[in-house]
């Protein structure tokens, strides 16, 4: 069963920065507005030491490749981390003030949204079906992390038009033939900090005692309070206080 762990982007010191490798740091440099390189820390910064945890090694020291299992470009594949043998698999994504990870030793992929950020539907998103069950904006807020979550799963993200993705309630029923089958796809909505809506996606069979089970959901601030004693900003990346 996956993980899921969150974490409020206010809750991330600058200073875990430090974790960052150099491409990180580079991105995050290119990134223009604050408050998205705020998010864009938390959210790998969670990332690095939820992983770290669960692969027994230095978050500061992880690597990532991002090549696009698909195309072959090296720039916008789904990440995996490097040297880690076949897994495992994770997730991140961020709205507003929170930064979400999914792991899993299946392909997962997971989105959050804050229900409250909007006034209309993105119409333009949305079967004619989906039209019909979105009568407000937190509805669609919902739908939307429902499918983008299996889009990220299947490791495609929005290179497929969200519309080709159909789902009705908490059922995928309908996606390009490309990306699978839609029982291939298990869908669980995330109990995250209001006004925020997740959504978990996992692709691959699930053992059937847990089908239906809720994935566990953790605040991250402890690994976070305890990461910026452990790593502060005067340490050169790939080292810690032993």
């Amino acid at each position: 069963m996956a993980e899921v762990w969150y974490i409020g982007v206010d809750q991330v010191p600058a200073s875990l920065a430090v974790l960052l490798d150099g491409r990180d740091r580079a991105r995050r440099r290119q990134i223009l507005r604050e408050a998205d390189r705020k998010r864009f820390l938390a959210a790998w910064v969670l990332a690095r030491l939820v992983l770290g945890e669960r692969l027994g090694r230095d978050p500061a020291a992880l690597s990532f490749d991002r090549t696009c299992a698909h195309c072959g470009d090296p720039r916008h594949g789904k990440p995996i981390v490097e040297n880690a043998g076949p897994g495992p698999d994770f997730s991140l994504s961020h709205a507003g003030g929170l930064a979400v990870v999914a792991v899993s030793d299946l392909a997962v992929g997971l989105d959050v949204e804050d229900a409250t950020a909007g006034e209309q539907p993105l119409a333009s998103a949305l079967t004619e079906r989906e039209r019909a069950t979105c009568l407000d904006y937190a509805d669609f807020a919902r739908l939307w992390t429902r499918k983008e979550a299996v889009l990220k799963a299947a490791g495609k993200g929005l290179a497929i038009h969200p519309r080709r993705v159909e789902v009705l309630g908490s059922t995928l029923l309908a996606l390009p033939e490309e990306l699978g089958r839609p029982e291939d796809y298990t869908l669980r909505d995330l109990p995250l900090p209001a006004p925020y809506v997740g959504t978990l996606a996992v692709l691959g069979p699930e053992p059937a005692a847990r089908g239906r089970a809720t994935p566990a959901v953790r605040s991250g601030a402890e690994l976070v309070s305890d990461a910026a004693q452990v790593f502060p900003s005067s340490l050169p990346v790939g080292r810690t206080h032993r």
